[in-house]
């Protein structure tokens, strides 16, 4: 049997050729990586952080050290980490003094809890750590106990959902059409909900009347708001939702998010003046004659030579016979 395992660090022996044609694969790549930034709209440098990103995850998640090694890449992984600290506790000393600010970064290692904490940053962020109470080397080992615990429940619930979706326990597929039941109820409320709220929305944005409410069960009643309701089905009753099924309800949705079903303003034609049961509505020209003839046939004046107002003489009084 053949174990295929990294051992040394070492590759087979390559020549030129195969490191020319490497190398060319690898330029085509960036290119097209590249171009792949263009057109997402993206920085390059971005993607190719990204590119790398998943990379090293597909590296550390599919690789698994053999016990030979695991000491040499335990010791290779602790001297890169730190080295890679120091550089950022560099950094914030360069920012101090060119900005002034202060900071501290603490850093452990929950997979391997040999490896001992880092402390750098500021002198003055340091200094606060370590007088800091609860601070210190005592702060750091809680936090190192805080981060183990966390990766521990993350593998064991990892390990948890691989078992659950190889393995199918008797007494769990008792309780699969309970679930489903529950789900589907679920979904119900979802999509009846989802409907009451569009229709809501759909009458009020068109009515202009903010607490406009719709008439599920007299869709001619919606005239006081001055709207009527295009598209409904005629085949599925007027109805408030609660009173239909899961599949009548998914329709009327899907009508109303494609714009079906909708309403539409109740536009007047001015050639057809709306009448009531008390009086029949009339233009504004007619309107005012009928309200001012009155005052032209009763009260008109005319000027006399003085200037007092003389009344018109009586019409003679004729007897009908």
């Amino acid at each position: 049997m053949i174990d295929h395992s990294v051992k040394d660090y070492t590759f087979s022996n390559d020549d030129g050729l195969f490191l020319e044609r490497l190398e060319a694969f690898m330029d085509k790549s960036l290119a097209e990586l590249r171009a792949f930034a263009e057109r997402e709209e993206r920085p390059f440098e971005e993607m190719r952080f990204r590119f790398v990103e998943w990379h090293s995850k597909h590296l550390f998640n599919n690789f698994v050290p053999s016990a030979s090694c695991q000491v040499a890449l335990q010791a290779e992984r602790a001297t890169q980490t730190r080295n890679i600290l120091v550089e950022v506790s560099r950094i914030l000393e360069s920012l101090s003094h060119i900005w002034g600010t202060q900071s501290f970064i603490l850093a452990v290692d929950p997979y391997y809890p040999a490896n001992e904490s880092f402390l750098g940053g500021t002198t003055a962020g340091r200094e606060f750590w370590r007088g800091l109470r609860h601070g210190g080397e005592t702060g750091a080992m809680s936090f190192k106990q805080k981060c183990l615990k966390a990766v521990q429940n993350t593998f064991s619930q990892r390990n948890y959902d691989e078992s659950s979706s190889n393995t199918a326990p008797t007494h769990e597929l008792a309780d699969t059409s309970a679930r489903s039941s529950k789900q589907q109820l679920s979904t119900a409320r979802e999509v009846k909900s989802a409907l009451y709220d569009g229709i809501r929305n759909s009458l009020r944005s068109v009515s202009g009347i903010r607490n406009a409410e719709m008439k599920w069960t007299n869709h001619d009643r919606l005239y006081t708001y001055g709207v009527s309701l295009v598209g409904w089905p005629p085949d599925i009753p007027a109805q408030n939702p609660s009173s239909l099924h899961l599949d009548q309800n998914k329709r009327l949705l899907d009508l109303l998010q494609t714009g079906t079903i909708r309403f539409e303003k109740i536009i007047i034609d001015p050639s057809n003046p709306v009448t009531t049961s008390n009086h029949q509505g009339f233009s504004s020209e007619e309107e005012g004659d009928s309200l001012f003839s009155w005052a032209l046939q009763d009260d008109t004046t005319f000027p006399s030579v003085d200037g007092a107002a003389v009344r018109p003489p009586k019409r003679p009084r004729v007897d009908k016979y």
